[in-house]
C-alpha cells in the first residue's frame, strides 16, 4: 500500500512520525518502512503522504493526482479567519431566486474535507433544489408537530403560524441540504455536525446563507414519513439539515456574544 522512493527520502522519519496508528517502522538504513500486515490497519488519513517534503512517499489508496499541493499563499491571515467566523449569520430570510449551483458545489467541496472518525467519510449528502419540495417538507413537519403529544407552547406557536400562512419552520429557505449516516456508526452525529458547520462557513465565503432546520432534523428523527419523503436509506439517519438561500438582507456589524467561559489549568 506505501512505498518509499530512497532516492528522494531524507529519512527524516516524519511520516512515522505522524502515523496516528503508529505504522511505520525504521528499516537499517534509516528508511521508513510500512510495516508488514499493516494494510488493514490503515485509516488512509494521508498524513504521511502530506507531511512528505519531497514526495518520496506514495500511498496506493490516495493518489498524487488528487491530493493538491498546499498553496501558503491562500493561507488567511488570522484577523480574515476571525472575521469569517463572527459574520456568519443564521439566516432566517431568504430572496426568491435560487442559490447558483456553482456556489452550492463550491461550499460542498470545502466542507468535504471535514475531519471524521478514524476517516471513516460516513457522510451522504443530499441536496433539495426544488423550493415546492421544501415548502412540502415543511408541511410535513407540521403534521409532525400536530400529531406530537405534550407540545410546548412554543412549538405549538409555529404550528399557528403555519396555518396563518407563514413558514417559520423552513422559512420559506428555496432550497434544503440534508446529511445522513449510517445509525450504526457511533460517530455519526459528530461527523455530520462537523461536516455541516464547515459548511456553512463555506457558505459564507460563497456569498449565500444558511441556517440549522432544527425542526426538520428533530421531525426526520421521530416521523417515519419525512424520512420517507426524503429517500433515507434504511439504518440511516438525518443527522444534519440547513436551509439554504441567498440572504435578502446584508448585516454590516457582529452582534456581540458573551466572552468565552474558559477556565486555564
Amino acid at each position: 500500500m506505501v512505498t518509499i522512493d530512497h532516492s528522494l527520502c531524507r529519512r527524516d522519519g516524519m511520516c512515522k512520525n505522524v502515523c496516528p496508528m503508529g505504522l511505520f517502522e525504521v528499516d537499517n538504513e534509516g528508511f521508513p518502512l510500512f510495516r508488514p500486515g499493516a494494510a488493514e490497519t490503515c485509516i488512509a488519513c494521508g498524513h504521511c503522504m502530506a507531511v512528505c517534503h519531497q514526495d518520496a512517499l506514495q500511498h496506493g489508496k490516495l493518489p498524487k493526482t488528487d491530493a493538491p499541493v498546499i498553496d501558503t499563499a491562500l493561507m488567511p491571515s488570522p484577523e480574515a479567519t476571525a472575521q469569517l467566523l463572527r459574520i456568519r449569520r443564521s439566516i432566517r430570510e431568504f430572496r426568491p431566486e435560487p442559490v447558483p449551483e456553482k456556489m452550492i458545489r463550491g461550499a460542498i467541496e470545502a466542507a468535504r474535507w471535514a475531519p471524521t472518525a478514524v476517516n471513516c467519510q460516513p457522510v451522504h449528502w443530499l441536496v433539495i433544489t426544488d423550493p415546492a419540495e421544501v415548502k412540502a417538507l415543511a408541511g410535513q413537519v407540521v403534521e409532525f408537530l400536530k400529531q406530537s403529544s405534550g407540545l410546548p407552547s412554543r412549538y405549538a406557536a409555529f404550528v399557528k403560524e403555519w396555518e396563518k400562512g407563514n413558514d417559520l419552520i423552513l422559512r420559506n429557505a428555496p432550497h434544503l441540504i440534508v446529511l445522513y449516516a449510517a445509525d450504526d456508526w457511533a460517530w455519526s452525529t459528530v461527523d455530520c455536525t462537523i461536516t455541516l458547520t464547515q459548511f456553512e462557513l463555506a457558505a459564507v465565503a460563497q456569498g449565500f446563507g444558511t441556517c440549522w432546520a432544527g425542526f426538520l432534523m428533530w421531525a426526520a428523527r421521530e416521523h417515519a414519513p419525512i424520512r420517507e419523503a426524503l429517500g433515507i436509506p434504511k439504518g440511516h439517519g438525518v443527522y444534519g439539515a440547513m436551509m439554504m438561500g441567498l440572504p435578502r438582507h446584508r448585516y454590516y456589524r457582529s452582534p456581540p456574544r458573551e466572552a468565552a467561559k474558559v477556565e486555564w489549568r
